[in-house]
């Protein structure tokens, strides 16, 4: 059983208009087969708008085509970890090119191999994810300010997206 909440914050680029909130709902459906049963992914049709040097929140947006997708896996879950999808950007920040991630957890045990690796399977489904959350619109990596109050935060377009064949598990907010 899979108990509490998580989630997945995703940026856009808001020079596009808002997010296509159907697209990512439609990107989060694909994964519902390596998703246990009784988990439910909801994807909202509104969220908030920042300015990428402050971060302070300065609009919201609305979108249509959200909604909530469970999982569809008869087995359970591998309780705290899962796979995490690793985005390259075209960013540079301190002299290192910036990169965000996206993790999915909880996944069923049976996506995952005997020697616990993902299996090839659910590694075909979660870059499927992966490519199908790039094409859902300007994904975005945000690079928050380096000080409290600063004004030297900048966002950057996804070029890539990867997910690796090692599982992957977040033990703090850094990770």
């Amino acid at each position: 059983m899979v108990v509490g909440s998580a989630v997945n914050v995703l940026h856009f680029a808001g020079d596009v208009g808002p997010p296509d909130s159907g697209a990512i709902h439609d990107a989060y459906l694909l994964l519902g087969a390596i998703l246990p049963a009784g988990l439910v992914i909801t994807v909202p049709n509104t969220g908030e708008v920042i300015e990428d040097t402050t971060g302070a929140l300065v609009d919201v947006w609305t979108s249509t085509g959200g909604g909530t997708n469970a999982g569809s896996a008869p087995s359970s879950c591998a309780a705290g970890v899962g796979a995490v999808a690793g985005w390259t950007t075209g960013g540079i920040v301190n002299g290192r090119r910036l990169r965000g991630r996206t993790f999915a957890a909880p996944l069923t045990v049976n996506a995952y191999d005997t020697d616990g690796t993902i299996t090839p399977s659910s590694l075909t489904v979660l870059q499927n994810w992966a490519n199908a959350l790039m094409a859902s619109g300007p994904l975005a990596v945000w690079h928050r300010p380096t000080t409290p109050g600063g004004s030297d935060g900048n966002s950057y377009g996804v070029v890539s997206g990867r997910v690796r064949d090692k599982v992957a598990y977040l033990s703090s907010r850094r990770d």
